[in-house]
């Protein structure tokens, strides 16, 4: 899944792209799924960073192990393992880590509180707030992103 396609989607959700503007507010079914698929964009470039840094980028000779790399982040574990240890992390990591926890937290006020609203200028910030933590981390040095990895993926002993 790529995450840029996941933010272009958020964005023609919540018609924060000329094609998408259509007179009127947008409906809150279109912000939430908006505010869904912002989130969602973190969560796969993770997901994909994860697997390209611990098995190689995607070949039939390691795709069993890159998919189970890739499928391996857990959304509550890895929230609360980068809460945990923010000040240790590099810079545009924690750029991600804090954009992360905030957009999984306004995904599960979306999906899950169905009285929740969101106005159409909050959740085109979140998503812009998404895209650049999302630029910021996959610019983010190899071994910085294998860190986090190894942060997000595997428990201490």
């Amino acid at each position: 899944m790529n995450w840029m396609h996941l933010i272009e989607a958020a964005k023609l959700l919540a018609g924060a792209t000329d094609a998408a503007a259509a007179p009127g507010r947008p409906r809150q079914a279109m912000l939430k799924r908006a505010v869904s698929a912002a989130y969602y964009a973190l969560f796969h470039a993770l997901c994909f960073s994860n697997a390209n840094t611990l098995t190689g980028t995607l070949s039939p000779g390691n795709r069993p192990a890159w998919i189970r790399a890739y499928r391996a982040l857990d959304h509550g574990s890895a929230k609360n393992r980068m809460e945990q240890h923010l000040a240790d992390l590099p810079a545009g990591i924690q750029t991600f880590a804090g954009a992360f926890r905030i957009l999984q937290e306004q995904r599960h006020k979306a999906d899950y509180d169905p009285a929740a609203r969101f106005r159409r200028s909050a959740v085109i910030r979140l998503i812009g707030r998404a895209e650049i933590a999302a630029q910021a981390f996959c610019e983010a040095e190899v071994a910085e992103r294998r860190g986090l990895a190894t942060l997000v993926l595997f428990r201490n002993r």
